[in-house]
């Protein structure tokens, strides 16, 4: 039987009824961390991810931490909140309940999620914090990096975009780049045809009716909804049988509100469609699209969105920003990357390959085979190794101490009982030959202590004779 040191992941967040790409990444760590690792995966509440953990045969706890975003936007009194949440009573109810937990090493998701990585270092517990996200360029991210550096032992960074916010010495010393793959057995391409025939039937969309999507868990500002509205809106006359679907769920009615304002005004409801429910229809989307558009409006750590389109054979087009541009450059089309907040350029592109539709299913094909080479599994694999064999041997201790503990745990039951005679019967022996020692005693009490020595002198005797 094989014992491997404990790992507690924290993640961030568990959305009910969806998973986000922070969750899709680190669900994907889990399972690949468990060759190594006795994974346990810590969640703020019941959710898709943990759903999809516990079916994954991955350890699940509950425990609610609050997060500290002002990691990800800091501001110039960062370390002071950060002492200041570290003086909290839910601080030190985590420090208590982690160290109940034992674990040999703490991995904690996101930048934002700062309590466990700082609860292990007070702990004396290694700290990996895995990076997923872009810390905000404001003046202050020298602040956000150094109080990472300080909380932790090893920093994983999902691209090099997030990792060139941090000092070259830092990067050189304690960082892994580890980008996402996929699991194989999960894309099934064999499948692609006819899954792409019957949802685009369900949608009511032709086999030759160009359909432009974007993807996103929730559709707030940020992800830039209302800029693939303004794009799409400047494409349908030119194209007027092109159709166009957003995915994901709206967080802010408001801004719901404002974008489909947007594309009534236009007289355009005709030409759009939504869909609300990721977690049924995410493959479904991906095999019916022929272009997948990533509008983000901030640089985003990696865009997993984007590496999900061109695994899935999608010519993708994003803004030239942060990790979107990372990894269309990687599969080998970073002309298909847009000025960044201009919705006309994200236009201008798409319309590259509405204009030439055969070409652009080929492109997809290419970039798909890119991919793989670039992320592929056996590539994550290979990294994901060199980074745990780095870990043994520059810091032994995460896996010797649970080997110590194992060596006790599996002698066998019968040495066990010898081992426990032996002790017994050295400590009667101990107990037979013990002799106080002497003290100053009242001189009342000089004849007992005569008697005592001719009762030992006695005993000696018959020792011997026997």
């Amino acid at each position: 039987m094989a014992f491997k040191p404990k790992m507690l992941i924290f993640s961030h967040v568990s959305n009910p009824s969806s998973i986000t790409g922070a969750e899709k990444l680190l669900l994907f760590f889990c399972g690949q961390m468990t060759p190594y690792f006795d994974c346990v995966l810590v969640a703020p509440n019941e959710g898709r991810l943990t759903i999809l953990a516990r079916q994954s045969g991955i350890t699940v706890k509950i425990h609610r931490i609050p997060l500290f975003h002002s990691v990800y936007t800091p501001g110039s009194n960062l370390l002071a909140e950060a002492n200041k949440l570290m003086a909290t009573s839910v601080f030190r109810g985590l420090m208590k309940w982690i160290a109940g937990e034992a674990p040999q090493v703490i991995l904690t998701n996101t930048c934002v999620h700062f309590m466990p990585a700082a609860a292990g270092k007070r702990l004396g517990i290694p700290v990996v914090w895995q990076l997923t996200e872009k810390i905000t360029e404001n003046g202050n991210a020298h602040l956000a990096t150094s109080l990472i550096h300080q909380y932790s032992n090893w920093l994983v960074s999902i691209s090099e975009s997030v990792a060139e916010s941090f000092p070259v010495e830092v990067r050189q010393s304690k960082m892994t780049v580890l980008p996402p793959s996929w699991i194989e057995s999960d894309i099934q391409p064999a499948a692609w045809a006819t899954t792409r025939a019957s949802f685009r039937g369900s949608l009511g969309i032709t086999a030759n009716q160009p359909l432009i999507g974007m993807i996103s868990s929730f559709l707030i500002e940020s992800k830039g909804v209302h800029h693939f509205i303004d794009m799409a809106l400047s494409l349908k006359d030119a194209y007027p049988d092109a159709a166009f679907l957003i995915v994901g769920s709206a967080l802010n009615p408001d801004y719901d509100i404002l974008c489909r304002d947007r594309i009534a005004s236009a007289g355009a409801q005709t030409s759009f469609q939504y869909l609300p429910d990721l977690k049924t229809y995410i493959t479904q989307v991906y095999c019916a699209l022929d272009v997948v558009v990533v509008p983000s409006l901030i640089p985003e750590g990696f865009g997993l969105t984007a590496l999900e389109g061109l695994l899935h054979g999608k010519p993708v087009v994003a803004y030239a920003s942060g990790g979107l541009q990372e990894v269309l450059t990687a599969a080998g089309c970073p002309h298909l990357l847009a000025i960044p907040g201009s919705p006309a350029s994200l236009a201008e592109k798409v319309r590259f390959i509405l204009d030439q539709p055969d070409r652009g299913e080929a492109l997809g094909m290419q970039n798909r085979l890119q991919i793989q080479a670039v992320f592929g599994p056996e590539v994550y694999g290979m990294r994901l190794n060199g980074m745990v064999s780095r870990w043994m041997n520059e810091y032994p201790a995460w896996f010797q101490v649970t080997a110590r503990r194992v060596k006790r745990r599996v002698v066998p039951a019968r040495r066990r009982k010898q081992n426990s005679r032996r002790k017994k019967r050295s400590a009667a022996v101990a107990r037979r030959l013990f002799v106080r020692r002497r003290t100053k005693r009242p001189e009342g009490r000089a004849t007992r202590r005569r008697a005592s020595r001719l009762r030992l002198r006695r005993t000696s005797a018959r020792r011997r004779k026997a």
